[in-house]
This record gives C-alpha cells, structure tokens and sequence, in this order.
C-alpha cells in the first residue's frame, strides 16, 4: 500500500525592504542572520521607489537595484537563498508596506510572507 502523499509545506519568504542607499555589509549581516536562524527559507532584498518620507534619496532606483545584485551577487554562492526582488521596478513611488505584501502574495500564491524591517523603523511603526 501506498503511503499518502506529503503536504508541501509552503516557502516562508523574509521580505526586506528598504532604500539600500547603499546596501551595506549591515544590511547582508541581517538578511544572512535570518536564514541561518531558520525564521525564513529565503530572504528577498527588495529596494523602494522614491520615498516622500525620504527626500535625501537621491541615488534612482536602478542604480540601488543594481548596487543590490552585485552585494549579494559577490557576497553569496548562488544557491545561497537570498535574492533581490525588482517589483518595485517602473513604480513612480515606493509601494506602501501593504500593497508590497499585497502584490507579492498575488504574484506567488505558492509563498508564506514576513517582512522584515530595521530597528532604527520601530519607533515610527505605528505611524505606517
């Protein structure tokens, strides 16, 4: 008799979302820290659009999305599961938290999302 088959448990995707204006070893130190703890299966680095709270964000977003592949590009063996995610391409300004997750959970219904967010953002959370 045939066993039942297995439930496939889903992908636990870490969203880590910011400007990365630069990325900085910091911000690889934590994506990397993640996935060791098991908390997520993979993390994807996601750079905003322009950001109205963020004036001094200069640097376009194609410069940041490319300054991101090449940190985790030359930082990690590409079976190493941290990824950089380009939805917030073409998009005049940064998506909002919830539309970000909203969107990401429409295009990959197979994944479970977190997002992840730097400690220096705690204090204003409730203002999001």
């Amino acid at each position: 008799m045939a066993s039942p088959a297995r439930a496939e448990r889903r992908k636990r995707i870490a969203v880590y979302g910011g400007a990365f204006d630069p990325i900085t070893d910091g911000h690889l130190k934590c994506a990397c820290e993640i996935i060791h703890a098991r908390a997520a299966d993979e993390v994807w680095i996601v750079p905003c659009g322009t950001r109205p709270d963020k004036p001094s964000l200069r640097t376009p977003y194609l410069h940041r999305l490319i300054m991101c592949h090449l940190a985790v590009d030359t930082s990690f063996g590409s079976t190493f599961p941290i990824r950089v995610c380009d939805i917030e391409m073409g998009e005049p300004a940064a998506l909002s938290t919830y539309h970000l997750m909203e969107r990401l959970t429409a295009e990959y219904a197979t994944h479970d999302f977190m997002f992840v967010i730097g400690a220096d953002l705690l204090a204003d959370l409730k203002g999001w």
